[in-house]
Parts: structure tokens; C-alpha cells; sequence
């Protein structure tokens, strides 16, 4: 993040900005409930916004008699400070599509009319690459010191050009998953750095963390772990429900664990677990060797590579085990696991099945030394199972 920080462009801080309609996507002013900003601290991660309810102007939100904020005009007050930190203090174009990918909000009081209202805003995360940015960014809405609501989430903001690749990408009702009430699993792979003298110690806590009996309540199924021995990045892949829990899987079980510098998720809500590949993980020895392919795709079959992709077969010692589209991360389409007894079958696969098949342009590889599965041998089986008779 600070890489990034230290490129955008220096602003004054303390020093208040005025915010035009269009740095909230608004045409009218009265539909504009953002009037100024400033930045708090020089790594441009604190910042206060100043808003603007007239609720005489606002007809759609106080079309009936209603004696305070509602709150969804809140919310969309605390999207509108969004998106004018994006434009106005962390550089992005104007001419960029701006996606809400998911938001978080909680209520605490009632928020009142005719009161000065502001907004703290902190920046979690931020990553810029050259047609794209990510921005987490929280909120807090306040009026006389009194919490109204906060909200965290995250932006995504791409070039015109990617925009509309992205906005092509469509999602069909049935990809949602949900067959005869058993919903179809999603996958995420977190990554964790750990100091290096502390990996033994660490590690086996993150295990034992992993193997809890208790983590239904954050909707986590974790499969196996991976890592290069002599590396100090332990990646963990994991199935899940509920995006809304992760982050809090993560604070609770995993950082607190004495030794880890930190951790980084992998998230997708388009992605594909081969159930016969857990099953072959199941039924794996400790020898087994796991493969990592990034893969650049050309745009016009994307939808083609994709439908050929999570058709995989086993052949041989080799499977699949997972593959996700990864829009947003690492200028990757997308991202295969395989498995096998050895590099040397896993490589015949890749070049026989993978690197020509038609509409893929560059195929990346990289092997991980070491693989250990957290769910015993028959709690693999019986989830692989389960995810069978879904298809």
C-alpha cells in the first residue's frame, strides 16, 4: 500500500477541498450530499468529509412525513464519500468505471435532521495496477459525537477498456450455485507470511488453528495447505458460504498467532472446486506434489477457455483441484491448482492439456514443494461426496 500511497499526487493536509457533483457521480447539486473533504495524516489514510442532507431538495428519500435520516439515504451519503476520496485524494480517473463490489454497514443511533453531519473515513487497503485499482475504505458517519453508521467495503475502479471487458463477464442465475439445497462451495486461498524463525512454531498453531471444531460459525471449510520449504508464504485454500465471515475468520483464528507479519485473501465468488479432485486429495500420500497456473487469456474466448477449464479431467497421477477467474489481482485471468505424484506427470499434463489449448495466450507454472491436508482422509471424502451430487 505504500508504494502506492507515496505516488499520489501531494495534497495539503488539514486543508479543505471542495467536492463538485461529478466527484460523486451526481449531476444536480441537490443530489450531491458531499460538500467538502480533507486529509487527516500525510500517509493519506485518515480523511473527513463534510455532508449535506436538505432533506427539502432530497424528494425521492422524504416523499412521506419522516423526522430523521433514513437510512439508506445514509448509506448512499457514505457511497458518495467513496467514491470522491477515489477521484479526489488516491488518483483516480474520472473517466474509470467505478464498481461497488460488496459493502458492510451497521447502524448505531438514529441519524437527525438539520445536524451537522461528517464522515471519518480510513483506508484499509489500496492497490493500483495500470488499468485498475482496488480501495477498501471504512466510514464512520457522525453528529455530535454520537456514531450514526459505518460502512466498509470495497471499490473497484477499471479503465474504460477493461470496464467493459469486466462488464461483459455475466453471471448466470444457475452459476449461483444452489441445487437441491446443498449450496455449491466457493473457494478462497489466503496467504501468510510468517518470520522466518518462528515458521515451526507458527505454523503448527496455524493448524491447529485450521482444525478447529468450531469453525462452522464462519462458514470456512479449510481443505490443505501449501508452501515451499525454505519460504516463509504458507498459502491455504478453503471453501466457503458466507463472504461476510472471512474477514472475521482471519482476525480471529489466524493473525492473532504469534510470528505471522501478515496475510493477504484471495477471494472469488466465480470459481469452480473439482469435487473429484478433493476426493483424489483424500486418497493422496504425503508426496503428493501441487502445481500453481496463472493463465493469460485472450478476451474474445474467455467464456471458451473458461467452459474448458472446469471441465478438467483426471488423467493419470494428475487432477484438478480447484480454478477461479481472478479479475482484479495480479494482471492473471485465471488462476488452476493441479496435483500429481511427480513434476514430471504434472508438466505432460500442462503442456498436453493446458498450454494449447485454444484462447490461452501465456501460461505461468509454479510448484510447491510441500502439501498438507487439514481434514482427515473421510472428512475430505465425505465433502467431495457431497459436492458430487450437486453437479
Amino acid at each position: 500500500m505504500d508504494t502506492v500511497l507515496n505516488n499520489i499526487k501531494e495534497k495539503k493536509i488539514m486543508e479543505w477541498i471542495d467536492v463538485q457533483p461529478f466527484h460523486c457521480h451526481k449531476r444536480l447539486d441537490e443530489n450531491t450530499l458531499v460538500t467538502k473533504l480533507r486529509v487527516l495524516s500525510d500517509d493519506k489514510i485518515h480523511s473527513e468529509l463534510l455532508m449535506k442532507f436538505n432533506h427539502e431538495e432530497l424528494k425521492f428519500f422524504f416523499d412521506h412525513p419522516i423526522d430523521h435520516l433514513p437510512g439508506m439515504l445514509e448509506a448512499c451519503g457514505l457511497r458518495q464519500c467513496a467514491l470522491a476520496l477515489a477521484h479526489l485524494v488516491y488518483d483516480v480517473p474520472m473517466d474509470y468505471m467505478m464498481v461497488l463490489d460488496w459493502i458492510h454497514i451497521k447502524l448505531y443511533n438514529f441519524g437527525e435532521l438539520n445536524t451537522r453531519t461528517i464522515v471519518k473515513s480510513k483506508l484499509i487497503d489500496i492497490k493500483h495496477e495500470k488499468n485498475r485499482f482496488s480501495i477498501i475504505l471504512e466510514g464512520l458517519m457522525v453528529q455530535n459525537d454520537y456514531p450514526v453508521m459505518r460502512m466498509r467495503g470495497t471499490l473497484f475502479a477499471f479503465s474504460p477498456n477493461f470496464g467493459n471487458r469486466i462488464r461483459n463477464k455475466k453471471f448466470k442465475l444457475h452459476e449461483l450455485g444452489e441445487r437441491s439445497g446443498f449450496q455449491k462451495p466457493l473457494i478462497a486461498e489466503l496467504h501468510v507470511i510468517i518470520e522466518k524463525n518462528e515458521w515451526n512454531r507458527a505454523y503448527d498453531k496455524i493448524l491447529g488453528a485450521l482444525r478447529k471444531n468450531d469453525l462452522r460459525q464462519y462458514s470456512v471449510v479449510p481443505l490443505y495447505t501449501t508452501y515451499d520449504i525454505g519460504d516463509t508464504e504458507l498459502r491455504i485454500c478453503f471453501s466457503f458460504n458466507d463472504p461476510s465471515l472471512i474477514d472475521k475468520f482471519i482476525t480471529k483464528e489466524i493473525r492473532p498467532i504469534n510470528g505471522i507479519q501478515s496475510t493477504r485473501i484471495r477471494l472469488t465468488l466465480d470459481g469452480e472446486i473439482f469435487p473429484k479432485g478433493v476426493k483424489a486429495l483424500a486418497q493422496a500420500d504425503d508426496s503428493l506434489k501441487s502445481c500453481h497456473i496463472f493463465l493469460k487469456i485472450e478476451p474474445t474466448k474467455d467464456t471458451q477457455v473458461w467452459n474448458n477449464l472446469r471441465t478438467l479431467k483426471d488423467i493419470g497421477s494428475v487432477f484438478p483441484t480447484w480454478v477461479f477467474r481472478d479479475f482484479y489481482e495480479y494482471d492473471r485471468d485465471i488462476t488452476l491448482r493441479l496435483m500429481g505424484n511427480n513434476e514430471k506427470v504434472i508438466k505432460h499434463y500442462i503442456k498436453q492439456y493446458i498450454k494449447n489449448m485454444d484462447g490461452v495466450i501465456d501460461c505461468k507454472v509454479k510448484f510447491m514443494s510441500k502439501v498438507e491436508k487439514i481434514l482427515d482422509d473421510d472428512k475430505l471424502l465425505n465433502l467431495a461426496h457431497q459436492w458430487i451430487k450437486t453437479k
